[in-house]
C-alpha cells in the first residue's frame, strides 16, 4: 500500500466516522442545502440525510477507486499529460502510472476528507435553533478550492515536468 492510498484510506475512515457521529447526533429534521449567506434554506429527513451521506461518501471513494484502476490499465495514447515525450516513452510509463495513481489517491482522499467535514456541520447546525453553517462552511470550501488548485499547479509546472539528469 502505497503513502497516498494509505491516506485515501485514511480518509474513507474518517468520512465513516464522521457518517456514524451523524447518525447517533441527526435530529429527525435536518437542513440539507445553505444559502449563500450559510443560512438552512431546505431540509430533509434524517433518514434521507444519512442515505444522501452515505451515498456520496461511498460514491466519491468508489469513484477514485475505479480511476486509479482505469489509469492502471488505460492505453498511453488516451492520456493527456504534460511532457509527453518524454512520459509517454515505454521505460517511463510505470512511473507515469505511479504518480497518475497517487494524485488520483490525494484527490479523492482531499474530496473525502471535505464531505467529512461538511457532515459535521450539517450535524452542527441541525442542532441550533437557527441553523446556519457559520463562517467554517465557506472557509473550509474556500481551502478545499485552493490546496486542489495550488496542487493542480505544482502538478502540471514540476510533478511531471521532464527530470534533469542523475
Amino acid at each position: 500500500m502505497t503513502s497516498a492510498s494509505r491516506w485515501f484510506a485514511g480518509a474513507v475512515a474518517l468520512f465513516a466516522a464522521a457518517w456514524g457521529w451523524a447518525f447517533v447526533r441527526l435530529p429527525e429534521r435536518v437542513p440539507t442545502h445553505f444559502g449563500a449567506g450559510g443560512e438552512a434554506d431546505a431540509w430533509s429527513s434524517r433518514s434521507a440525510a444519512l442515505w444522501t451521506f452515505a451515498a456520496l461518501g461511498l460514491g466519491t471513494a468508489a469513484l477514485f477507486a475505479g480511476l486509479v484502476r482505469f489509469l492502471e490499465r488505460i492505453g498511453v495514447e488516451h492520456l493527456t499529460i504534460p511532457n509527453p515525450e518524454h512520459w509517454k516513452q515505454p521505460e517511463h510509463l510505470g512511473r507515469l502510472r505511479r504518480l497518475l495513481a497517487e494524485d488520483m489517491w490525494w484527490l479523492g482522499a482531499a474530496t473525502l476528507v471535505l464531505l467529512a467535514v461538511v457532515q459535521v456541520l450539517v450535524v452542527r447546525a441541525a442542532g441550533m435553533d437557527d441553523p446556519d453553517l457559520g463562517p467554517e462552511g465557506p472557509v473550509l470550501i474556500g481551502l478545499y478550492a485552493a490546496v486542489v488548485i495550488a496542487r493542480t499547479v505544482w502538478v502540471v509546472r514540476r510533478r511531471y515536468a521532464v527530470p534533469g539528469p542523475a
